[in-house]
């Protein structure tokens, strides 16, 4: 789990995001990591594929795109890659194989390096079956030729789920990481650096080699997340033996062995550019032509847009200037990829009149999220995407996204009618909390007071406040019982640690009568929407599972809905793409080169 409040450290100096109790990030010890198994005689064997003498190879042998990627990766190690941190998720998308794959377009967990993955009878045991013909490779820099090194076998998946157990792995785990559903992996996690131990670290972690191709997990309940963890980056399988010579170093351009749909010209550099060639040896089927991938990392990004404009770019990251006038939703030119990261108002039930449904409905329908987006983030130098769910696209499990924003004025002055404040009047006061450190956050809240005020006709019943982050996240966790009281809604947000429907309503404002360690504790009773999420939760048919949060969030979120949250917002980054590079219809998650067709007639 991650608490932020609406502002982005890492796009814009001048904004900060705040993250909640991330992992520390300190270097791995590698001579303390468990020996791999050798792998199997017959992977050992290397083949090669003479892409050219150059370095890279030139781009007329090749369908070539070239892109803007903006600010360059913090690292290639997919153990370590934050989910925020989007060019180096596009980076390892499209270099590391993970054991599933979520389709950003479907919103479905689909098989990758794991063709099966198969739950035994006492409902804590799986077995995860591999492919055997997904390999290691390299390009050796002075030949141009795509070396074979070996296969990607089930010692690689268990060596990087223990690296994601050790607390010194540098991981981005949360707060409560859902790697501990994997037995054994929170009692490393806890465990005293100093004395962990190779043995202890073999004997008390759940996953082990069956076979080359065949891994068990054990896990410590019942869950249907699982084929979603097995997605994660951080579980994404790397080689044990590289890890050994290299350390650190071993996810370098001129050391790095991948495993994706491409490999990564060993020459590359943030400075220069990244250069990745289609990997020949990759077995699964490719949807797209591209073979080649030009990556340039230009922050400022002002540059690179007037690039695209003039076509020699073949899609950038779009700079703030841009984005504001921006045809978004009407020009396929321009894309909003969301990101994992979800604003709203919390709701406590306990303060008058937020116990009251009607209320809470009538604050949500009388937002015009559009207009908060276009006027008051894109102005501050955010870009986002009105939400009127609290499910961002990208999400395992979550229904189709639709284009409402939930924004309905005659509906909101019913609603509010209907709880017994026609046109405001007796409206016990409502105190709206926000972040004390940071402007933007009461920007925004100022931007909501003025939306209810016009629409519901409201006249000072709304205070704005601002409170330290830690004391909001502490009021959020527990009911006051004798404590301070809190305040009737708060501003907030939240970044997913793993991209399941179940993370996002379960784990985030599930009530505490069926979900005990929720992390918002709301006074909030238990609804028939509730009592789905308990159904969904150990319901491993992906398609029913999915229509059980339909229904859920229509409970939750429908124009008839509980709404116990307001949700206002998504973070998205902005894109811009010629119109001879499909993309397809992404709307979320990493970029996925294998995936696009270059129209090389139109090009210029």
């Amino acid at each position: 789990m991650s608490f932020i409040f609406p502002k982005r450290t890492f796009l814009h100096t001048s904004l900060m995001v705040i993250v909640l109790a991330l992992a520390a990030c300190q270097p791995l010890m590698l001579a303390d990591m468990p020996p791999a198994p050798s792998p199997a005689a017959e992977n050992t064997a290397s083949l090669s594929v003479t892409l050219s003498a150059d370095s890279p190879p030139p781009q007329t042998d090749l369908t070539t795109v070239r892109i803007n990627l903006g600010r360059p990766p913090t690292t290639l190690d997919p153990l370590r890659v934050a989910p925020l941190d989007s060019s180096a998720n596009d980076l390892v998308e499209n270099l590391f194989i993970g054991l599933t794959s979520l389709n950003p377009q479907t919103q479905r967990i689909e098989p990758a390096l794991a063709h099966r993955w198969e739950q035994l009878e006492d409902g804590l045991t799986w077995y995860v079956y591999l492919r055997d013909d997904v390999f290691w490779v390299r390009i050796d820099a002075s030949t141009g030729t795509l070396e074979r090194i070996r296969a990607v076998n089930a010692a690689d998946v268990v060596y990087a789920v223990q690296r994601a157990c050790r607390a010194d792995s540098g991981a981005p785990l949360g707060s409560r990481p859902a790697v501990f559903i994997i037995r054994g992996c929170r009692e490393i996690y806890e465990h005293d650096i100093a004395t962990l131990t190779p043995d202890f670290i073999q004997s008390t972690l759940g996953v082990r080699v069956l076979n080359d191709v065949a891994v068990e997990f054990k896990l410590t309940t019942d869950t249907a997340i699982f084929p979603t963890l097995l997605a994660l980056p951080m579980l994404r399988p790397i080689p044990p033996e590289l890890i050994a010579a290299e350390g650190d170093g071993w996810a370098e351009p001129n050391t790095i062995w991948t495993s994706g749909p491409y490999a990564l010209w060993p020459t590359s550099s943030t400075a220069d550019g990244y250069t990745l060639v289609a990997n020949k040896f990759w077995p699964l089927e490719r949807n797209g032509n591209v073979e080649r991938v030009e990556i340039a990392f230009d922050e400022a990004t002002e540059e690179a847009f007037q690039a695209w404009q003039a076509g020699t770019l073949d899609l950038t990251k779009m700079p703030v200037g841009a984005s504001a006038p921006a045809p978004f939703g009407r020009d396929p030119s321009y894309r909003l990829l969301a990101e994992p990261v979800s604003v709203f108002l919390v709701a406590a039930y306990e303060v008058a009149p937020m116990g009251n449904t009607d209320v809470r409905r009538a604050l949500s329908l009388a937002l015009d999220r559009q207009t908060l987006v276009r006027e008051v983030l894109f102005p501050n130098g955010m870009t986002a995407l009105p939400a009127a769910t609290l499910i961002p696209p990208g999400t395992a499990a979550a229904p189709e996204t639709s284009d409402s924003t939930g924004y309905n004025p005659a509906a909101a002055r019913e609603a509010l009618e209907r709880a017994g404040y026609p046109d405001c009047e007796g409206l016990p006061p409502i105190t709206l909390l926000t972040d004390g450190a940071f402007s933007l956050s009461a920007g925004l809240a100022r931007g909501i007071v003025a939306m209810w005020n016009s629409v519901l006709g409201c006249r000072d019943v709304f205070t704005i406040e601002q409170q330290s982050f830690l004391d909001l996240y502490a009021d959020l966790q527990t009911q006051p019982l004798g404590a301070r009281p809190r305040a009737a809604l708060t501003l907030l947000g939240w970044q997913a640690d793993y991209p399941d429907v179940h993370h996002w309503l379960a784990d985030l404002m599930g009530c505490r009568e069926f979900f005990p360690t929720a992390y918002l504790d709301q006074a909030r009773p238990c609804i028939g929407a509730d009592t789905l999420l308990l159904d969904a939760a150990a319901l491993h048919d992906e398609a029913a599972r999915a229509a059980l949060y339909t229904r859920a969030l229509e409970d939750f979120f429908g124009p008839q809905g509980e709404m116990p949250l307001i949700p206002l917002y998504f973070f998205a980054r902005p894109i811009a793409v010629q119109p001879w590079l499909d993309i397809g219809g992404q709307q979320a998650g990493p970029l996925r080169f294998d995936r696009w067709t270059l129209d090389t007639a139109q090009r210029p």
